[in-house]
């Protein structure tokens, strides 16, 4: 993969996450960013601050991971079958995991120990908001790839 895909990537990862947090509240829900900052404040005792800045590294790591799978999903196939396909599966993972996995972060970084499997919450199965958010930010992604790809002659 070039340094100029990478790049694409990168910017496409961090315009997802934000679009999702300004998204995330027309669905009901508290934005991702304040809950992990509250969490990483009342359980780390970390400054609002390093909480805030530090669960905005976390969410648009994970965005700009995310993106980065899209864009390998993407270069093998573009068709509008498999971005679809993507779209709807990748967004059902997501929001299967999302509950566990922030869990799993906020645990992470509030003890900096490895939280236990069972410790976690089951997998969100409900179709619902999140479920909406999820296939919202990837369509955003696939929908960059595309855009990239068109106008910037990038080579996904």
């Amino acid at each position: 993969m070039h340094t100029k895909n990478l790049k694409t990537i990168f910017v496409i990862g961090i315009i997802a996450a934000i679009a999702f947090i300004l998204i995330q509240p027309l669905f009901g829900m508290l934005t991702l960013t304040s809950r992990h900052a509250f969490a990483y404040v009342n359980i780390g005792n970390y400054s609002e601050t390093a909480a805030l800045i530090l669960s905005w590294f976390v969410h648009i790591s994970v965005s700009v991971f995310y993106a980065f799978i899209s864009s390998v999903i993407f270069s093998f196939n573009s068709s509008s079958t498999v971005n679809t396909g993507q779209v709807v599966i990748l967004g059902w993972l997501t929001t299967l995991t999302a509950t566990p996995a922030n869990e799993w972060v906020v645990k992470f970084v509030t003890k900096g120990q490895w939280a236990e499997l069972s410790s976690l919450s089951a997998l969100n199965t409900q179709i619902g908001p999140k479920l909406w958010l999820h296939i919202l930010f990837f369509a955003l992604v696939v929908g960059l790839l595309m855009t990239a790809k068109r106008f910037n002659r990038v080579r996904l």
